[in-house]
């Protein structure tokens, strides 16, 4: 793809999120043919972006999910103070553009960690955090369920970022067992999904230290106040219709979301 190419993709993205409405798919000439390709997309989204970065989120950190995806990594994308929400929220169904439910740990920042020339090692990256979050990652979509992209179309839609739910926070995180503890997704009491912190790359402080390194080689810094959210552990399960659904994270909480 041209760069004029890559631009046209995002700002026909951007202009479906802005107007809530989910297209079929790109126009055929602003397909991407690869992963490089569909990121460079949702990359020019994310630097489109002009409002204060709150958080972020990584995608396809297990390897069940890259391998699902036909991916060669995770992905990431921002979240913006607008796309935060708290627990036990309500959102109106009709009003959510395909979303999709994952349980996902999240780390708050309570330092800063700036672009460095060596690689951050996990000690580095725990030292900086502050507290651990339980909450409900909701991803929107903005092309429809049957385009033609496979995990192309995620990737350039700013890995479908929509909404975050706030669980539980702790601030006495360290004996907190986010990598063991077993997760369960229920949809109005029906189990759909569970499974462990594990997944992501062994641990959630795997995943993160991945981002902040991530983060380091474009020259930006992880900075204290902002969150990473680490992949989901019970899986990526879209929410076709109304339901309430609950994340049990066992001793740490639940988390909650109404879709009405």
């Amino acid at each position: 793809m041209t760069p004029n190419q890559i631009r046209e993709a995002a700002e026909f993205l951007m202009a479906a999120r802005a107007a809530r409405r989910r297209e079929p798919n790109l126009p055929e000439a602003l397909r991407p043919k690869t992963e490089a390709e569909a990121t460079a997309i949702g990359g020019y989204i994310m630097a489109a972006n002009t409002k204060p970065i709150v958080g972020w989120k990584i995608g396809a950190t297990a390897d069940a999910a890259q391998k699902a995806m036909g991916l060669a990594g995770p992905f990431v994308g921002c979240l913006t103070a607008d796309m935060i929400d708290g627990n036990d929220v309500t959102y109106k169904h009709a009003d959510l553009m395909g979303p999709i439910v994952e349980s996902e740990y999240a780390f708050r920042m309570n330092a800063d960690l700036p672009p460095k020339a060596e690689a951050y090692t996990r000690a580095e990256v725990e030292a900086a955090v502050g507290s651990l979050i339980i909450g409900f990652e909701i991803p929107e979509r903005r092309l429809a369920d049957d385009h033609t992209l496979g995990a192309y179309g995620s990737l350039s839609d700013h890995g479908g970022t929509g909404r975050y739910v706030i669980g539980a926070e702790f601030t006495d995180w360290q004996d907190k067992d986010c990598a063991n503890i077993e997760v369960v997704l229920t949809y109005s009491g029906v189990e759909k999904g569970r499974g462990k912190g594990a997944a992501m790359m062994g641990h959630p402080l795997e995943a993160l230290t991945w981002f902040a390194n991530y983060l380091s080689a474009r020259g930006l810094t992880l900075e204290a106040g902002q969150f990473v959210t680490t992949g989901s552990a019970t899986g990526v399960l879209p929410c076709p219709e109304p339901c309430v659904a609950i994340a049990d994270f066992g001793p740490l909480g639940q988390v909650k979301a109404t879709f009405a």
